[in-house]
């Protein structure tokens, strides 16, 4: 019978001579210190159990492991052991050790994975090194280890263009050995069986001694001069330094290999860059995080919504919600209305069909989806009700309905609505304090059920809209003290705002820094404000709205992020010294004095997470 016992973040099984260590840290397994170390110990103590001949390494709960705890990854601590250390005492552990993926294999999830003696992966599991996204490159061996297994072009497409790969991609490169459909411990089990005594003249398959990439030494050297000639001019100095590690692959010896990627990932963690992308990262989960209340009742898909008028924000969401799968009902009283509706969704549909983003049948198969009626009696008994811009009065008395436009503002009454977007885009929800959280919880799988990034704000209007009126008061304010309009376009967009950002920063006129710090300075006290007011529920949802609207390039993190690395004392100076020009605009929020009299930061009222 199987022995189980308990190890802290890591549970033991025992299957015969193979030892199970299987991680439980709940949510996504991140690869914390503290689990780190747990998965550690328990290694050596099976190493040194004369009774295991091998070992699985896995996870109790859905996914192997979403990557690293990122509010620990500029953290210095000289005790903890690192994930480098981890994966080197896998490589080097004298029985073999096999990872069985499920879930999720991301980042230094994959990195651990890389460094076992074998991977066997479930049907569904999707794998990859994301950390270019985040400013960096994988710290603990994942691009040697990578390079050797699959060869310089796919490792660097992997690294370069951050998409998940799915488990079948991965059996195809090379990256897993295996993929099963079901009983994944199982064919672990066997896998690692398989390995206990086996006749190989090198011993066990250690990922820092494998060949397979390197074979074809011409070919890997063309890839690395592609690759380079690609990314040159890069805004970011990540894709480079990654790169340059992969090549380190090919021209150094494996300590030396491991060494360099290390030194890269050393230096690009704690730049300014890496720091901003991660508060940007950090604020956007925060931001769309279900308050508790919510989180509680889940998010029940919708099948059917109903909209009343028929303007054009009208026609494109009702578009969305076909695509979705949606049965949906327009209602509008004037026919001539109502038609143009219809001819603007068919016209939509049909465009769709031209460019190949849509079959003719599923183009079918959405109009049959769609009704109009110039009926208000159809308004009632709706699942959601979303109300157009412009449309009348409701003829009904039906409190639960939802604005398509903008966010009531603080007084209006009970009101709900929500800021149509594009599917990947970010979407506002706010109300007035009186909304049902029922009713909240549909708006929010509406939104996302149409791919929006859908965030909660508070009774009072409109972050984006404060934000954005904030900046061209403070632009106007700038070309009334006789400064070109095309001189502050220049001088935001040398620090990266309103630019593409894939190539580098234009160059920054004299009165560049000048105008971004006050422009920055604006932006901060109205965050400051938000937050007082309750708008914005926490400092960094200022900051993701900032980057998920387009406003702020993400490596710069947001104004409140940029607020607190500046130093708020030195910032509320700053302000004091512009109230002059702009009383109102620039008057410090009481929340700096409040903050700089109990030492603390704006970060410090930010939610885990």
């Amino acid at each position: 019978m199987d022995q189980e016992t308990q190890f802290g973040l890591v549970r033991q099984e025992r299957r015969g001579g193979v030892v199970l260590l299987k991680m439980a840290l709940r949510p996504v397994n991140a690869l914390t210190a503290a689990l780190r170390q747990a998965l550690a110990q328990a290694l050596a103590e099976v190493e040194a159990d004369p009774a295991a001949q091998a070992v699985v390494i896995c996870s109790d709960i859905g996914v192997f492991s979403a990557g690293g705890d990122l509010p620990e990854a500029a953290k210095t601590n000289a005790s903890a052991l690192t994930l480098a250390d981890l994966c080197l005492a896998v490589e080097a552990c004298a029985k073999p050790v096999v990872v069985a993926l499920n879930g999720r294999a991301l980042g230094a999830g994959l990195e651990l994975a890389l460094a076992a003696h074998r991977r066997v992966a479930l049907a569904g599991t999707v794998l990859g090194l994301p950390d270019i996204r985040l400013g960096a490159v994988p710290g603990a061996g994942g691009t040697q280890r990578l390079a050797r297994l699959v060869g310089a072009q796919v490792a660097l497409r992997i690294l370069l263009e951050p998409g998940s790969l799915t488990a079948s991609q991965a059996l195809t490169i090379g990256l897993v050995d295996q993929v099963v459909e079901q009983k994944l411990l199982e064919a672990a089990v066997e896998a690692a069986t398989s390995l206990i005594g086996a006749a190989q003249p090198d011993g066990l398959p250690r990922s820092m001694q494998r060949r397979e990439g390197l074979r074809d030494g011409k070919a890997f050297h063309a890839a690395v001069m592609a690759a380079r000639a690609k990314f040159e001019g890069a805004l970011l100095p990540a894709p480079q330094r990654a790169i340059d590690c992969v090549e380190a692959a090919q021209l150094l010896p494996p300590d030396q290999a491991l060494a360099f990627e290390a030194a890269a990932h050393a230096e690009l963690i704690h730049s300014p860059e890496a720091q901003g992308l991660r508060a940007a990262f950090l604020a956007e989960r925060r931001a769309l995080m279900l308050p508790k209340d919510l989180a509680q009742l889940g998010l029940a898909r919708l099948a059917s919504v109903t909209i009343w008028g028929s303007d054009a924000s009208v026609g494109e969401v009702a578009v969305q919600a076909l695509a979705a799968g949606m049965q949906v009902c327009i209602v509008e009283p004037q026919h001539e209305a109502l038609s143009a509706c219809l001819k603007q969704i068919a016209v939509r549909q049909a465009e769709a069909v031209s460019a190949g983003r849509q079959s003719a049948e599923a183009r079918d198969a959405d109009w049959a989806r769609l009704q109009g009626s110039q009926d208000p009696e159809r308004l009632r008994g709706a699942a959601l009700l979303l109300v157009g811009k412009t449309a009348p009065a409701l003829p009904l008395p039906l409190a639960q309905s939802v604005l398509l436009g903008a966010l009531p503002a603080a007084g209006e009454g009970a009101r709900v609505a929500l800021t149509p977007a594009q599917a990947g885009q970010f979407s506002e929800l706010g109300h007035n304090g009186q909304a049902a959280p029922e009713l909240l919880a549909r708006v929010l799988s509406f939104g996302r059920q149409l791919g929006w990034r859908v965030m909660l704000v508070g009774a009072g209007g409109s972050i984006d809209q404060r934000l954005r009126a904030t900046l061209a008061t403070v632009i106007a304010a700038l070309e009334a003290q006789g400064l070109a309009r095309a001189v502050i376009v220049a001088a935001l967009g040398s620090y990266g705002l309103g630019h593409d950002g894939s190539k580098t920063l234009p160059a920054r006129p004299p009165e560049a820094e000048q105008i971004f710090s006050t422009c920055v300075a604006a932006l901060c006290n109205q965050g400051a404000r938000l937050v007082e007011e309750g708008v914005a529920f926490q400092p960094s949802d200022v900051d993701a709205v900032s980057v998920m609207s387009g406003m702020f390039p993400r490596w710069l993190g947001g104004p409140m992020f940029l607020a607190d690395r500046k130093g708020l004392l030195v910032m509320r100076a700053e302000l004091r010294q512009l109230v002059p020009q702009k009383p109102k605009l620039y008057a410090p929020s009481a929340l700096f004095d409040t903050l700089i009299s109990e030492g603390r930061s704006f970060a410090s009222l930010n939610r885990a997470g």
